[in-house]
């Protein structure tokens, strides 16, 4: 079998109501280590997929009180059994009868009389793909669960951020507003971020000079703390304000704070 075929030891139920079939593929695959257990019916069949799902069903078509299709059918209709791959061997080899076994959910047919490689063969490649499957689904759930960790330290992220009560912002080198909090948009007179980000430039809140001033004092000793300047709301009244502000090499922006002061100029 292959390497991916051999990740785990599969599980085979056989369904047939003739005892010689039975007993040949059942030695047939647990000569290849398959784990192998029979019925003879589809009641039986049922009950057991039901009560311990196996990796794969091989099922007769022809069988006394339910035959192979409706077994096949109950299987796709349970939740719990609906994903086991279902291969038919049967005798019956008219094209009709292959189509309505896959119509009803088979994953294969085998045409009786078979070889042992052909039915080998194919035993393993639907075992292959299932477990590839299985594989792919668990690589999803993870990716799914990834996600909602990520929304929600987002989220979590997010209420902190604009919870502040100071005013929060982050700026490329030459100013421009790449993120803004709630209280810097009440500081500034605005009412929403839309009218900042991307839009306006922290310059654009103070004098030319102390902008100037600011900016070559970044170049020379970034970080910066406290520094104070008159800043301009969006209606132009004014108001002092104390910022600190660091560069963030992870995303290449500065970050910065923004306070504002109460009380006299603070030159005063």
């Amino acid at each position: 079998m292959s390497s991916i075929a051999n990740l785990t030891k599969a599980n085979i139920l056989l369904v047939d109501d003739t005892p010689n079939n039975l007993r040949l593929l059942s030695a047939m695959l647990s000569d290849q280590g398959y784990e192998v257990r029979r019925v003879v019916n589809g009641q039986m069949a049922l009950k057991t997929a039901q009560a311990n799902p196996p990796d794969l069903i091989l099922l007769d078509i022809k069988m006394p009180d339910m035959n192979g299709y409706e077994v096949c059918q109950h299987l796709k209709a349970i939740e719990q059994t609906q994903a086991i791959p279902v291969i038919f061997i049967s005798a019956l080899d008219e094209v009709l009868d292959k189509v309505k076994a896959f119509a009803v959910g088979a994953a294969d047919y085998i045409t009786k009389p078979f070889s042992e490689e052909e039915v080998l063969a194919r035993v393993e490649n639907i075992l292959t793909i299932r477990q590839l499957q299985q594989q792919l689904q668990q690589v999803s759930r993870k990716c799914q669960q990834l996600e909602a960790d990520l929304t929600s330290r987002e989220e979590n992220y997010q209420a902190l951020f604009h919870n502040q009560l100071v005013g929060i912002f982050q700026m490329q080198p030459d100013g421009l507003l790449l993120a803004v909090n709630q209280h810097l948009m009440q500081l500034l007179g605005h009412q929403t971020d839309t009218e900042l980000i991307q839009k306006r430039y922290f310059s654009e809140y103070c004098s030319e000079f102390d902008a100037k001033q600011l900016f070559a004092e970044l170049q020379v000793s970034c970080p910066i703390r406290d520094y104070s300047l008159e800043l301009y709301r969006q209606d132009r009244s004014t108001f002092w304000g104390s910022v600190s502000i660091q560069l963030s090499l992870k995303i290449n922006c500065y970050e910065g704070i923004l306070l504002e002061k109460t009380g006299t100029h603070p030159c005063d």
